[in-house]
């Protein structure tokens, strides 16, 4: 087996994937100063949980394989043999008290492990250092490319590596959006914030106003009413960079805000959401989530109360009502009616319009649910990535 070559003068291994034993990656990478040192057993977890699983080889790069004394970041693709072997969700292990997602690909999807592998080559500055290929189970030989990334390849890869999570253990859970509904000043924010807080979530909620409901029929108050709430949108997620995903709480003409910015965009939203919960919902029943899996939203719960005083009496054809736009319905009442995996649809009986929105649900039934997804986003965009992207099955015999 060939050796890791000595750095460049720049502190970066040459050009190309640098085959090794997992033996003599510790040896150079994980010796060299008190930092490292501190590394060497995080690095030993990652190799054991490669192994453990079969996987084929652990592609490292980022400052870790420079000659830093102090590697602010190390970038992991483990790679497997098939698909098969890929575990269902990403799983992620705390290194020196950073937890970081680990990427997964398989050798029979050469297309998507060589666009990760170029990622790794190229760093965000142009310079194009060498990475580190620990062969787990072999001996080996270093992974050759063998297709260049094509635009879209390299585009949704590029998308899943930079939203990877490398967070600090004491970091915000996320950013929490909440958006009230006509009629109101979102007292029930009093209920949610400080359950919320007390469990590390940032709060922001985004008040537009005492709203009439004429703004239901006027077409122009609802593009007016959505553009505001984009542009806010955008500016908290720069504001709030370091919370975390975003997750959303939306409440009757809430979740028209929520679903007209998602369903304006044919592509990935400038600004995109983790956990989206509805309550009161307006929307259509045929509002499509599963279009929206992977690129928009990860998890979508819908609470439907069939005794919501308000929602049934949306009418079930809004297009037939001059100045209703098409995206109202009954989804709080009624659901929606397609199916998607990454829909959540409780159904209550004991909720009306406004008694929803109260401690007893936020504390058993919301925080639980956004916590347990916080890293949702990631785990279904690469799903969406591989179902994509992979090649076609081939015909049984």
């Amino acid at each position: 087996m060939q050796q890791i070559p000595t750095f460049t003068q720049q502190g970066l291994l040459p050009v190309g994937i640098h085959n090794c034993s997992g033996k003599d990656f510790i040896e150079r990478f994980c010796q060299s100063s008190e930092i490292r040192r501190h590394l060497r057993k995080a690095f030993i977890d990652v190799l054991d949980f490669a192994a453990s699983r079969n996987a084929r080889y652990v592609f490292v790069g980022g400052s870790f394989v420079t000659s830093k004394d102090e590697p602010d970041d190390i970038d992991i693709v483990i790679a497997f043999r098939s698909r098969d072997h890929i575990p269902t969700k990403s799983e992620r292990l705390v290194l020196a008290g950073k937890r970081t997602d680990i990427m997964f690909c398989s050798e029979d999807e050469p297309k998507i492990l060589d666009a990760f592998l170029h990622l790794l080559a190229h760093g965000r500055f142009g310079e194009t250092p060498g990475i580190v290929q620990v062969n787990i189970l072999h001996a080996g030989e270093p992974w050759k490319i063998q297709h260049a990334p094509d635009e879209d390849t390299y585009e949704v890869v590029k998308r899943a590596y930079f939203n990877r999570q490398l967070i600090d253990l004491n970091q915000p859970a996320g950013l929490l959006v909440t958006v009230h509904g006509l009629r109101s000043h979102a007292a029930w924010n009093g209920h949610i914030v400080p359950i919320a807080s007390s469990q590390g979530w940032v709060v922001a909620p985004y008040n537009y106003g005492f709203q009439n409901p004429d703004i239901l029929f006027n077409a122009s108050k609802r593009k007016a009413a959505v553009d505001e709430f984009r542009q806010w949108l955008f500016a908290t997620s720069q504001q709030y960079q370091g919370a975390g995903q975003i997750s959303v709480i939306a409440h009757s003409f809430g979740t028209y805000l929520v679903g007209a910015y998602l369903d304006g965009f044919e592509e990935p939203p400038p600004v995109t959401f983790n956990t989206v919960i509805l309550t009161g919902s307006i929307l259509h029943e045929n509002y499509d989530w599963g279009k929206c899996a992977g690129i928009k939203v990860a998890r979508v719960r819908n609470e439907i109360a069939p005794n919501d005083q308000w929602v049934k009496w949306m009418p079930d054809t809004p297009s037939k009502w001059t100045g209703l736009d098409p995206l109202f319905g009954s989804a709080g009442t009624k659901g929606f009616t397609k199916s998607a995996d990454i829909l959540l649809q409780p159904r209550n009986k004991i909720f009306d319009h406004n008694n929803v929105i109260e401690r007893d649900i936020v504390t058993s039934q919301w925080m639980p649910y956004l916590n347990s997804n916080r890293y949702a986003s990631h785990d279904e965009f690469i799903r969406y990535a591989m179902e994509r992207y992979a090649p076609p099955s081939k015909p049984e015999a």
